[in-house]
């Protein structure tokens, strides 16, 4: 016979009343906790400028309390930061601190403070940290025409901040004047976004940053003025795009740059401004300018070096923009112009040192710009011109020294504007010319 069966401990009628107390318990703990939540919310939107900063530090208390709400308190922040600023005053109001000018100095205050809890949750030094979490700022205005109302520990950012796993958008977000700053920031599977951003003034820095995995986006981002600086920034394994960015003015800059790994692409349309890698290591990854229009502006590779990876240019089409790689050495990497179009403007590797990698123009046409090797030294490594077209503009080799690699002109079709050589007798044997061809 078998034995009667019991039942589990855990649905016994007194462990039921018990779990269903603790349920009301627990739901009864969510109302009262969503209920002060939107009673923070409410302040941080008060007229008191005394008032919101109460709350900020009321929210970031609870938050380093309350680990299961964190995300909860931290997107009350955020929404504070993303709410329409108050309206700028006018010079009068702001000569007799009227109104309106202690109301705009007490929001731009209560905005500095937020961004300044967040980030000191995100340092490595914070006794609790908010990594891992998610930060919304889309669509919010940075403006750096005055200080805040109150010193606040600094520029408004996130100096040294780790973000590993986190997630943080500045999609659409205008930067009319004020310093926004990553610098030293370590990205470990993050994601930060600033795609639609207005770039019409001041900074954001990622000085000393370092990528090694996530995603850091620009697409459709516009940059009239102001500075992204990426200053000795590393990247190990991350990806930076540009997509469709639009360049008119304002300044890019890697200079002093490590890429060992990830990508960086660049899809976009320079009109004006620069992009600069002065000095820059590129060991490995890849950086792409694949498709971009330039038709103004500059990208500098002045003094790099490129020992390994890929700096593409595939596609690519130049009708105004300057491309310099004066003075960079060229010792293992790939630079490919596949299939771009020359017809204004110049790429100039005046200086440069070629011991290994390669340089390729494959299916390039060259109809109007100039591309000068002028004084360049080749002591390896190939530049390949394999179907390329030369039908005008000016592709310059003279001074230039050769004693190993190769310059492969054999398969280029020259129907005007022939490449430009020193007065040679023959040509070294590094030089490989289109048939027919001859040596002025």
């Amino acid at each position: 016979m078998a034995k009667p069966q019991r039942s589990p401990i855990a649905w016994t009628p007194a462990s039921r009343r018990r779990i269903v107390a603790e349920r009301r318990l627990a739901a009864e703990d969510a109302q009262e906790v969503q209920e002060w939540l939107l009673d923070a919310a409410s302040q941080l939107a008060d007229d008191s400028a005394a008032a919101r900063l109460i709350a900020v530090h009321a929210l970031a208390r609870f938050a380093d309390e309350n680990p299961v709400y964190r995300q909860a308190c931290i997107n009350v922040l955020c929404a504070s930061v993303r709410a329409v600023p108050a309206p700028h005053p006018d010079a009068d109001d702001r000569e007799r601190s009227g109104e309106r000018w202690r109301a705009w100095r007490g929001d731009r205050a209560c905005r500095h403070a937020v961004l300044s809890v967040i980030a000191a949750h995100l340092r490595a030094e914070a006794a609790i940290s908010w990594r891992g979490c998610e930060f919304d700022f889309s669509g919010v205005v940075f403006e750096g025409s005055e200080p805040p109302a109150e010193p606040a520990g600094g520029t408004p950012g996130f100096t040294g901040a780790g973000l590993v796993g986190a997630k943080v958008s500045f999609a659409g977000a205008e930067f009319a004047g004020a310093k926004v700053s990553f610098a030293g920031a370590q990205f470990a599977a993050a994601d930060v976004s600033f795609a639609g951003a207005q770039f019409a003034a001041g900074e954001v820095s990622f000085a000393g940053a370092q990528f090694a995995a996530g995603e850091v986006s620009f697409a459709g981002a516009q940059f009239a003025a102001g500075e992204v600086n990426f200053a000795g920034a590393t990247f190990n394994g991350a990806k930076v795009t540009l997509l469709d960015a639009e360049f008119t003015g304002g300044e890019v800059s890697f200079a002093g740059a490590e890429f060992a790994g990830g990508k960086v692409s660049f899809c976009s349309r320079f009109t004006g401004g620069s992009v600069a890698f002065l000095g820059s290591r590129f060991t490995g990854g890849a950086v792409g300018f694949i498709d971009a229009q330039f038709t103004g502006g500059e990208v500098d590779f002045l003094d790099a070096e490129f020992t390994g990876g890929e700096v593409s240019f595939v596609g690519a089409v130049f009708a105004g923009s300057e491309v310099s790689f004066v003075g960079a050495e060229f010792a293992g990497a790939i630079v490919s112009f596949v299939g771009a179009k020359f017809a204004l403007g110049m790429v100039s590797f005046v200086g440069a040192e070629f011991s290994g990698g390669a340089v390729r123009f494959p299916w390039a046409e060259f109809s109007g710009s100039e591309v000068r090797f002028a004084g360049a030294n080749f002591d390896g490594g190939q530049v390949d011109f394999a179907q390329a077209k030369f039908g005008g503009g000016e592709v310059d080799f003279t001074s230039v020294h050769f004693s190993r690699g190769m310059v492969d002109l054999s398969g280029a079709i020259v129907t005007s504007a022939p490449p430009s050589f020193d007065d040679w007798t023959t040509s070294p044997a590094c030089l490989q010319l289109p048939a027919r061809y001859k040596l002025t």
